[in-house]
């Protein structure tokens, strides 16, 4: 079978993974190899006769098309329609353009016209209240430019907090200046001074501060200690106010910085009844249910006075992937328009967001759209009476070949009754053939991929330590030139048991009480070559033991347990007290093999090695050189997932319960 066939025909190739059909190629099949494993996959129909197919505007590129699939639908029903047809299709065409170019057209021109006026007003009503809320702020500023750079005030800032003496000496010098800030401006309710060294100094006629309030805790005024320039804090309660904490305030904050060190060593809150504010944005009113916001660029926090309307969260995460310096744009929500003017405040990170509803251009276009429709609709009913009718009889067998292949798409093959010998019975014909082409190539794939996975298993499963066989046969011999004749008749019977239990055919598994026969026989070999027997405790179910699982799943890892976590030559007397733990327990749906020891552990080298492997990074793994030299549980952890796949997992940790040793652990699927 040829791996790759091209069937061509003017500018169309299509590739197929076996020999060429006859006829139309339906289907482009293409059989990929990874590895060993082969993929098959149906691609999208194509139509193989030159006369029902335009080639120069359908274009095949390794068998997919590069139309999309919407364009390629329409394409090949256009193609099988009836001339009738094709006259109801142009007819439509005709009947409903002229009138839907006309309706959006003048639906573009009234939205245009209306928002470019609504945006225009609405950004002269912005600048006007950006630039009071700035020309205020300015004024406060430039009063405490004056107290900041008072020589008084600048010895105010190193006095200690318990001298109180000192700090009211130091007051009367600034404090008038304060006073009078307060006096001219009626809006302003306090004048606070918070600094490092925990004094509070506040001036105010109305409120009384609490002096032991933890303003560094606050989650509001907290954030004061981190600002380096002036900013302002949205509408928030007065927590530190002795008897009017719910009142709202908008803080103006004013770094103060030391002269002498050259830091900031102290802040002002300038406090200012949010009434203010809220009686300033509803002068500013944009439309009858229009909405002037602050949004803060930097936190992205919004504010509103009063109860938050649906608005507010949808149109803050919108402002946050924005730049606010950009023109007006429209917001939808919830099927209203709203036009979103912006404009910042220059202290601070805060912007002004307007919000100006479109419902009376919605209402115009609304109206347009509507008079649109009546007359397209009139247009499509007068097509429909004069040719709708006899569409459905020609459609209908492309409606059922569609069907087919939509089933097709989802790995159904359904064949399609036609009997009528036309241009759609000859294309429904040679879909059908390849229906049974394309069975038979997946079937084909199916077993291919079957049994290159069943040969590597096999390959895997016959790989042998030499290493073990060779030492055992030495040790063979060492007992015969002793004359023990029953060690060495003992040796052999173990060793012909695990050759046989390794070579015979049964397709790589075995039941698990003879895999822990088989790690029996190994140990048994082992207390033979080193005269020292290591303690082994099995804890196997016994509704386990008849279960078939991968041969030598278990040995790799005991052998492992006793080169990395025991040395004869630790307790020579046989007092050691290292010992193997196996265990073999159903958990739910899976069964959980563990191997553990009480060593002294794997080296970090090769415990980091064996751990890449087991998380699943298999090829990079794979490539160390500590895995050229040792191939064991590399060649378990390869079988498992050959034969289970991701139901599999392996761990190792070490046994951090005993204070050393290591522990694999293994779940497979259960049946």
């Amino acid at each position: 079978m040829p791996a790759r066939t091209a069937l061509s025909s003017s500018t169309t190739q299509i590739f197929i993974a076996s020999a060429p059909l006859q006829g139309i190629c339906a289907v482009t099949i293409e059989v990929t190899t990874h590895g060993h494993h082969a993929v098959w996959k149906p691609l999208p129909l194509v139509n193989h006769v030159t006369d029902l197919l335009a080639t120069e505007d359908f274009v095949v590129k390794r068998g997919i098309s590069t139309m999309t699939p919407g364009f390629r639908t329409m394409h090949q029903k256009l193609r099988v329609l009836s001339l009738r047809s094709k006259l109801f299709v142009i007819l439509i065409l005709l009947s409903l353009v002229p009138a839907l170019t006309v309706g959006f057209m003048s639906q573009l021109f009234i939205v245009r016209s209306s928002t470019h006026y609504t945006a225009a007003i609405s950004s002269q009503l912005l600048r006007y209240m950006s630039s009071e809320i700035n020309n205020y702020l300015s004024g406060v500023n430039e009063t405490l430019n004056t107290v900041l750079i008072d020589s008084e005030f600048q010895k105010f800032l190193s006095v200690p907090r318990d001298n109180v003496p000192a700090q009211a000496g130091y007051s009367i010098t600034f404090r008038p200046l304060l006073q009078l800030l307060i006096q001219s401006k009626k809006e302003i309710l306090s004048v606070l001074y918070v600094d490092r060294l925990g004094k509070v100094y506040s001036e105010s006629q109305k409120v009384h501060v609490q002096v032991e309030y933890p303003f560094q805790q606050d989650p509001v005024y907290g954030q004061v200690f981190d600002m380096t320039k002036e900013g302002l804090i949205a509408p928030h309660p007065l927590r530190y106010s002795i008897f009017s904490s719910s009142q709202q305030v908008v803080t103006f904050v004013k770094p103060v910085i030391d002269l002498r060190k050259q830091s900031i060593y102290a802040w002002i809150l300038i406090e200012i009844d949010a009434a203010w504010l809220e009686k300033l944005m509803d002068q500013t009113k944009l439309g009858p249910s229009g909405q002037v916001l602050l949004f803060n660029t930097r936190s992205g926090e919004m504010f509103q006075f009063g109860e938050p309307t649906a608005l507010l969260y949808p149109l803050r995460d919108e402002l946050k992937g924005r730049s606010l310096d950009a023109e007006p744009f429209n917001f939808t929500l919830e099927g209203k328009s709203y036009q979103i003017i912006t404009n910042p405040i220059s202290m601070g990170d805060w912007s002004l967001i307007g919000v100006a509803p479109l419902d009376e251009v919605n209402k115009g276009v609304r109206q347009a759209r509507l008079l649109t429709s009546v007359i397209a609709l009139i247009s499509f009913i007068v097509a429909l009476l004069v040719a709708y009718p006899f569409t459905g009889i020609v459609l209908r067998p492309l409606y059922r070949l569609m069907t087919g292949m939509q089933l097709l798409g989802r790995g159904k093959s359904v064949p399609i009754e036609y009997t009528v010998q036309d241009e759609i019975g000859f294309l429904i014909k040679t879909y059908n053939k390849m229906l049974d082409d394309l069975d038979i190539m997946r079937q084909e794939v199916i077993q291919t991929k079957v049994s290159e996975k069943e040969k590597e298993l096999l390959q895997l499963q016959a790989q042998i330590n030499p290493h073990f066989l060779f030492n055992t046969l030495e040790t063979i011999e060492s007992y015969s030139l002793h004359n023990n004749g029953e060690a060495v008749s003992d040796m052999l019977q173990c060793v012909s048991r695990m050759m046989r239990y390794n070579v015979r055919k049964d397709g790589g598994r075995a039941p698990l009480a003879e895999e822990i026969k088989y790690t029996e026989d190994f140990l048994h070999i082992h207390y033979y070559r080193y005269s020292q027997r290591v303690r082994t405790v099995f804890s196997i179910e016994p509704e386990l033991l008849e279960m078939p699982i991968m041969k030598l799943s278990i040995q790799p890892f005991v052998e492992n347990a006793l080169k990395y976590g025991w040395s004869p030559l630790t307790h020579p007397d046989g007092s050691d007290d290292f010992e193997i733990q196996i265990s073999v327990r159903a958990a739910g749906r899976e069964v959980l093999f563990r191997v553990s020891d009480n060593g002294r552990g794997i080296a970090d080298d090769v415990f980091e090695v064996l751990s890449q492997l087991m998380n699943g990074d298999g090829q990079e793994a794979a490539s160390s050189p500590f895995f050229q030299q040792h191939t064991g549980i590399q060649n378990v952890y390869r079988r498992f997932t050959l034969a289970h796949g991701e139901q599999f997992t392996m761990k190792l940790y070490r046994n951090a319960h005993a204070g050393r040793g290591t522990t694999v652990e293994i779940r497979l699927p259960r049946g």
